[in-house]
């Protein structure tokens, strides 16, 4: 049985295979790995983690060099790429826009809370350059949260001024070497407060997302 291949049709099948600590992991949609599949993981489960433990690069922490430029991953550097117009339908930025309602909101708990954040975690003082690096910055400005106090207008009047807001953030695209490269702004009406968070992927993605 050649390896590669075996991995090669579980992806085709939707089913991502790896190995951490000494074990073999995956991850397929439910009810995507069969009985065939996992009797074939059994009998190979040896010859899998060989092969997958041998294509992984060993990663080791330098915390004390954390503040000089890197090399992008191949991910970020096709979200920079993308960015430009060397490829057709080109010019488009890889971003997030979340909103996330609440009964009401403190903005200056809110700013507080996202200045701790931007300090703990360092891809929040990151910048990216054309030379495809990136740098994180040891200290930045305090960051600073948007406020729209929308609580005496009338319900129409104040949803018009927040779909205004949700436009212009959901299509917020900065220079990305310049910090910051997300924006946190708040919108209290007399109905909710809304916090809409907008991020450039170049700086995040779907997991570091739900740990913020």
């Amino acid at each position: 049985m050649n390896i590669a291949e075996l991995l090669a049709r579980y992806a085709d099948e939707g089913v991502t295979l790896w190995a951490q600590d000494g074990q073999l992991r995956f991850r397929a949609p439910q009810g995507r790995l069969t009985d065939r599949h996992r009797a074939e993981l059994r009998t190979h489960k040896e010859a899998l983690l060989r092969h997958l433990e041998a294509a992984e690069p060993a990663l080791r922490a330098d915390p004390g060099h954390r503040h000089e430029p890197f090399p992008l991953t191949d991910i970020q550097a096709a979200y920079l790429v993308g960015r430009t117009d060397a490829y057709a339908y080109g010019g488009v930025g890889c971003h997030a826009y979340v909103e996330l309602a609440y009964p009401d909101l403190d903005v200056d708990r809110v700013t507080s809370v996202w200045r701790q954040l931007v300090q703990r975690h360092d891809m929040l003082r990151a910048v990216i350059h054309q030379d495809g690096h990136q740098r994180v910055l040891p200290e930045v400005p305090a960051l600073s949260v948007g406020a729209d106090d929308l609580t005496a207008l009338p319900a129409a009047t104040a949803e018009a001024r927040m779909r205004h807001t949700r436009a212009r953030l959901s299509a917020r695209e900065a220079p990305t070497d310049q910090w910051p490269l997300f924006d946190v702004h708040v919108t209290r009406t007399g109905r909710r407060a809304v916090l809409h968070l907008s991020f450039d992927m170049l700086v995040v993605d779907h997991a570091s997302l739900r740990i913020l």
